[in-house]
């Protein structure tokens, strides 16, 4: 009874099922024979077509398996350890005969001893190669990618390592006439290409240095410089020009960074122009102050003691005003300060070196930071979602150190930061107030800055270079560039 109603409802007994289960796991184990087949017939023809004998002989491959030539010493011992996803080339450097360099990576997951390990390296000699390695590197954090060579004499013997943890960070660990290996850093070649780029402003300062392959990093740069000058966040207008002239290094070829801006051009269409050179006074006597950043054409710093303002990217929703109809209270209200609109947590930045004098909750402007500057000058950053750490009464500040983040705390109808400047018994808009400013050179550094500022000046103003390439230089480094960037 119970079988034929088994049967009714799902179309066939339990023994149909049972064979139909048996058949299919017949087919699977056919078809698993017929796959292993096909690859071990696979590997046959493979392991035919390499050549046998001593490990030399894997230089003996036809030319077609290749797809870059190599060259190779005449001789070459049976000892020397099989290649494995490596470059391998001839060099001289050591007397009294060739040396063979091998290229390795370190892949991903691989630690430094495993790397080595591929090319049949005695135990003993790979823990002394990266002990001595490790007085330097930490091996332990070393990354996929990272670069090796390893030098082998004619029979075999490993004689040197070298590790680059860096475009710019290589160790050498070199066998010497006692036995024992020796570390030390190796000279960095690089190539300098001292450029010029000039354009115009087709829409906001990143969009516009990105076509014409400037890094967003060369933007924030470029704003920085002239923010004492122009507001960027609003000031651009079409047809704008700009020129900078900066460093490009190249290691092998390839490109591993940018330095500072060296010098600067802005113009307007409305015919006002900006120039900055960076200089660095190295001249100084021992322990004197010494003077760095960009200057204009007579020596005056462009870096003014105060900012601008206190964010580097904002909207400007409510400006200074004695009269300002309150969104929240709707009733008319001075508004001695200016709301700047920016996304909740955007770090907020000390206008100017000072000392804070309060910190806390007051009634409608929420969460605030009150810092007093040298001059009678006092900011107030309001509407905060929190200060940032360690910052309290008494703490000392310098220019551009972040002091909190943008919030709305308070009477706010949106993330926003209410700035406001008092000096000398009264608030003072921020946006037109006129920003104290830095001593200008004057003396020998004025005359070594006019030096440099002339070498500059002559290109910045050269028609017949747009963008292009100024001059080209070889140096060998120790450490990276100190103008590197990114």
């Amino acid at each position: 009874m119970v079988s034929s109603q088994t049967h009714s409802k799902t179309g066939f007994s339990l023994g149909e099922l049972f064979m139909a289960i048996l058949a299919s796991g017949f087919v699977i184990m056919m078809l698993t024979v017929c796959w292993r087949q096909d690859i071990d017939e696979k590997v046959l023809v493979r392991q035919a077509q390499l050549p046998e004998g001593p490990a030399s002989a894997l230089f003996d491959f036809d030319e077609t398996y290749f797809t870059e030539p190599f060259i190779f010493p005449k001789e070459v011992s049976e000892n020397f350890p099989e290649p494995s996803s490596c470059s391998i080339y001839a060099d001289s450097d050591v007397e009294g005969g060739g040396v063979i360099k091998i290229e390795g990576f370190l892949e991903k997951g691989e630690s430094p001893d495993a790397s080595l390990a591929k090319f049949n390296i005695e135990p003993k000699i790979r823990h002394q190669l990266l002990k001595s390695l490790s007085k330097a590197v930490n091996l332990r954090r070393c990354r996929q990618g990272e670069r090796y060579v390893l030098s082998f004499s004619k029979d075999g013997k490993v004689v040197g390592l070298k590790w680059e943890k860096g475009p710019f960070e290589e160790y050498q660990v070199v066998l010497e006439e006692n036995g024992k290996f020796k570390l030390s850093r190796a000279p960095v070649v690089i190539e300098s290409r001292l450029v010029k780029v000039s354009g115009q402003f087709t829409s906001g300062l990143y969009d516009s240095f990105a076509n014409y392959g400037l890094s967003s990093r060369m933007a924030r740069m470029f704003g920085e410089i002239f923010s004492t000058k122009v507001d960027f966040n609003s000031d651009i207008r079409l047809g704008d020009s700009f020129s900078i002239i900066f460093n490009k290094y190249y290691k092998n070829g390839k490109y591993v960074g940018a330095g500072r801006i060296l010098a600067a051009q802005y113009c307007s269409i409305g015919g006002s122009c900006y120039e900055a050179y960076y200089y660095q006074d190295k001249d100084g006597k021992k322990g004197a102050k010494r003077e760095y950043g960009y200057f204009g054409p007579d020596g005056s710093s462009l870096s003014n003691s105060f900012l601008r303002t206190p964010l580097k990217v904002y909207r400007v929703t409510s400006r200074f005003t004695t009269r300002r109809f309150h969104p929240l209270l709707k009733v008319p209200r001075p508004h001695y300060g200016v709301d700047l609109a920016a996304p909740i947590g955007t770090p907020i930045m000390a206008v100017a070196d000072g000392t804070v004098t309060f910190t806390g909750w007051q009634r409608g402007y929420g969460r605030i930071i009150v810092i007093k500057h040298k001059d009678d000058y006092k900011t107030y950053y309001g509407h905060l979602l929190r200060f940032a750490k360690g910052i309290r009464k008494g703490k000392r500040v310098h220019k551009k150190q972040i002091i909190g983040y943008v919030g709305r705390s308070g009477y706010a109808t949106g993330p926003h930061l209410d700035y406001r400047v008092w000096h000398k018994g009264r608030f003072i808009n921020p946006l037109k107030m006129r920003l104290p400013s830095i001593e200008k050179l004057t003396g020998a550094r004025l005359k070594r800055f006019l030096k440099r500022y002339n070498e500059f000046h002559a290109i910045l103003h050269d028609k017949n270079v747009v963008t292009g390439i100024i001059s080209v230089k070889k140096e060998t480094v120790n450490h990276k560039p100190n103008d590197l960037t990114g």
